[in-house]
C-alpha cells in the first residue's frame, strides 16, 4: 500500500485551468551520508541543522532568520529588520517527514511567491526548496509613496472588462511585495477576480501601488485566437439553479442510491451510482462519495451571455437507464477520477475534504462557435466547483483527468497561471490525464491528449509533431521555451517540455544525446503527484520542479537508485536546469 499523506493543518496559498508497477510498500529513506548540497539557486540538501526537539516550524524559522547554525543556502536566509515568516502549512509529507512551508513577509505584507518548503526528520532539516527575497530594506521601490488606492486598484476589473461586467465572485484586493526577475521590488495591489461577461475570465493581477502599472498578469480567459489550436480553459464562480433537490419547481427528494446504467459517448456500457427520487424518477447524483458527484445538463446555455444559468438542471430519467451519452460519460468519468485519487493517494476529492463534484454537459460558448453542439472546449471552474464540457469533449478520458487535476493543483501547490508556473500547472494536468485514461480504460493508454474527442491536442511522446499555431509546433526541450505574448506567456505551449520529460522518465528513450532508462508510468505519476502536493509552491519554476521530483525520488528510492538516475537523465535530456 502506498504511503498516505496526512495533513495536520493546511492553508491555501493562492490560482488553475485549460487549453508499469506502483510503489507498493517500498519506501527507501534518504541516506544519511548524502552530503549537503549548498548552492545559490533554490535547494539545499543533507543534514542542514543540528538535531532539535523544538517544533518543526520553529526550527525552520530560526534557520531562515540565522538564529541557529544551518547549511541553508545564502539565498534561503534573511534576518534583516521588517522581514518575518508566516507558517502557511505544517504537515506530514509523503515519506513521513515533517513538512513546513513558510511565507516570507515584509512590514507585515506577503512577499509574493517567496515560500520556502522544508522537510525535517527527527528535528533535523533535511531539505529546503525555494528562496527568499534579499536586501528588501535597500530596495528603492519599497520606499516610494503609494499613489494608487485600494479602491482604485479594484476598479481594474471594470476598467478592463467594462462597466456592465458580471462578477462571479467578489473582487478582493490585498497589498503585497512583488520582486521581479531582475530583483526590482515594489509594493503592489493583488487584485483577485472572476468575471462571466462580457468575457469569461478569472485570476489575478498585481498592480504597482505608485503608478498602477501591471507587474504580473495571471488571468485566464476564453481566448478566441487560441480556440482553433488548443483547448482553452476558464474558470468562474458558483451560480445556476441546480441544487441537487430535483428539477426546478419539483418537491422531489432523494430516496437513496441505486445502480444506474447507460451507454457513454464512446459506445461503452457503463454502470454507476445514481439516485432514486421520491417522485419515481432517477437523477445522475451520487451521494455515496464525498459530498456528492452530480451531473447537470446546461442545455446549451451560452457561457458568454448566460453564465447565470449554469450548472443547469440535474440529468434525470424515468428509469435507472440513462440515455444522454454525454451525461453518462461525464458522470462515469467523474466517479472514476474521484476513485482513482482516493485509491491511489487516499485523496477525498479536489480539496481532500470531500468537495462536491459538479459535471456540466451540453455547454456552449458563442464566442468560439455558432454551433452549440460542437463547442470544442472544456473548463475547470472555480477550483473544481464545476467541470464544464462541450459535447465533443465529454467522453475524453484524459480531458476529465486533466480538468479534475487542475482543481487539485489549486488546492495544493496553487501554481500561478502564468509563465513557468502556469506551464507546470498544465503539464501536471496532462500527466494525470494519462493516468486517468489508463485507469478508466483497463490499463490501455497512450501519450496523447484528447484523442477520444476525435482530435489530438498534444503529444507527450513527440510534442513537435503537433502544431500549436500556424507558425509554431510544441517544443520538446527548454531551449525552445518561449515567453509568448498570449496564452498567459505560453502555459499550454511550454507545458510540452515537461510532458516530454515525463514521457522519457516513464517509457525511456534518447533525446538530445541523453539516454533515459524508463521506470514505468506508475512511478512517474507518484513522483509528480507528491511533488505537486508537498513541494511545489505558487511561483515554482521548471528548475523548482526538477528539484522537487529529484527530492521525491531520493526520499522514496535512495540517492543511488535507478529511479533517481532516470529522473536526472530525463530532465537533462529536456535541457531543464
Amino acid at each position: 500500500m502506498k504511503k498516505k499523506r496526512k495533513v495536520f493543518s493546511a492553508m491555501a496559498l493562492s490560482v488553475g485551468l485549460l487549453a508499469g508497477s506502483g510503489l507498493g510498500a517500498v519506501h527507501v529513506e534518504a541516506t544519511a551520508n548524502v552530503q549537503a548540497k549548498i548552492q545559490e539557486s533554490k535547494q539545499s540538501m543533507g543534514n542542514l541543522t543540528a538535531p532539535s526537539e523544538s517544533k518543526a516550524s520553529d526550527i525552520v524559522k530560526a534557520a531562515v532568520k540565522g538564529q541557529i547554525d544551518s547549511k541553508l543556502s545564502n539565498s534561503q536566509k534573511n534576518n534583516e529588520s521588517y522581514v518575518d515568516y508566516r507558517v502557511v502549512e505544517e504537515a506530514t509529507d509523503y515519506n513521513g517527514q515533517d513538512l513546513v512551508k513558510l511565507q516570507q513577509t515584509y512590514k507585515g505584507y506577503d512577499v509574493f511567491g517567496k515560500v520556502l518548503v522544508s522537510q525535517l526528520d527527527q528535528g533535523v532539516i533535511k531539505n529546503a526548496l525555494g528562496d527568499v527575497a534579499k536586501n528588501l530594506n535597500g530596495k528603492k521601490g519599497l520606499k516610494e509613496k503609494q499613489k494608487i488606492s485600494k479602491k482604485e486598484a479594484a476598479s481594474y476589473v471594470s476598467d478592463t472588462y467594462g462597466s456592465d461586467v458580471e462578477l462571479l465572485t467578489d473582487t478582493t484586493v490585498e497589498k503585497v511585495v512583488y520582486v521581479n526577475d531582475k530583483d526590482k521590488a515594489s509594493f503592489g495591489w493583488k487584485v483577485d477576480f472572476s468575471v462571466a461577461a462580457p468575457t469569461f475570465a478569472e485570476g489575478f493581477v498585481i498592480l504597482d501601488t505608485k503608478k498602477g502599472d501591471t507587474l504580473l498578469h495571471a488571468v485566464k480567459e476564453m481566448d478566441r485566437a487560441l480556440s482553433d489550436e488548443t483547448i482553452q480553459y476558464a474558470k468562474g464562480g458558483n451560480g445556476g439553479n441546480g441544487n441537487g433537490g430535483g428539477k426546478p419547481g419539483s418537491s422531489a427528494t432523494v430516496v437513496g442510491p441505486v445502480t444506474g446504467s447507460g451507454v457513454d459517448k464512446n459506445g461503452n456500457s457503463r454502470t454507476f451510482t445514481a439516485s432514486e427520487m421520491s417522485d419515481g424518477t432517477y437523477e445522475l447524483v451520487d451521494y455515496t462519495r464525498g459530498q456528492g458527484i452530480l451531473t447537470y445538463d446546461a442545455q446549451y446555455a451560452d457561457l458568454n451571455r448566460e453564465y447565470r444559468l449554469y450548472p443547469g438542471e440535474l440529468l434525470s430519467s424515468t428509469s435507472t437507464t440513462f440515455s444522454d451519452v454525454e451525461g453518462v460519460s461525464a458522470h462515469y468519468l467523474a466517479t472514476s477520477v474521484y476513485e482513482y485519487y482516493l485509491n491511489e493517494y487516499n485523496r477525498n476529492s479536489f480539496d481532500n475534504n470531500g468537495q462536491q463534484v459538479k459535471s456540466v454537459v451540453h455547454a456552449w460558448d458563442s464566442s468560439s462557435t455558432n454551433d452549440p453542439e460542437n463547442w470544442f472546449n472544456a473548463a475547470s471552474v472555480n477550483d473544481g466547483a464545476m467541470l464544464i464540457y462541450g459535447d465533443p469533449l465529454a467522453g475524453a478520458y484524459d480531458v476529465a483527468g486533466h480538468e479534475f487535476t487542475h482543481a487539485i493543483t489549486s488546492s495544493e501547490s496553487d501554481l500561478v497561471y502564468s509563465g513557468e508556473p502556469g506551464a507546470l500547472n498544465e503539464s501536471i494536468s496532462d500527466i494525470f490525464g494519462v493516468a486517468i485514461e489508463k485507469n478508466v480504460n483497463n490499463g490501455s493508454f497512450n501519450w496523447t491528449i484528447g484523442e477520444q474527442s476525435g482530435e489530438v491536442f498534444r503529444s507527450m511522446s513527440d510534442p513537435s509533431s503537433i502544431q500549436f499555431s500556424s507558425t509554431l509546433v510544441y517544443p520538446d526541450d527548454y531551449n525552445d521555451y518561449q515567453n509568448l505574448s498570449y496564452d498567459n506567456g505560453g502555459v499550454h505551449f511550454n507545458s510540452s517540455i515537461i510532458n516530454k520529460a515525463a514521457y522519457l522518465l516513464a517509457a525511456g528513450g534518447s533525446h538530445n544525446g541523453v539516454s533515459v532508462q524508463g521506470i514505468g508510468e506508475e512511478k512517474v505519476f507518484d513522483l509528480f503527484y507528491y511533488a505537486n502536493v508537498d513541494l511545489l509552491t505558487a511561483d515554482s519554476t521548471f528548475e523548482d520542479l526538477r528539484n522537487a521530483v529529484e527530492t521525491v525520488a531520493v526520499d522514496l528510492y535512495g540517492s543511488s537508485s535507478s529511479e533517481f538516475q532516470a529522473v536526472t537523465a530525463a530532465f537533462d535530456a529536456t535541457l531543464i536546469p
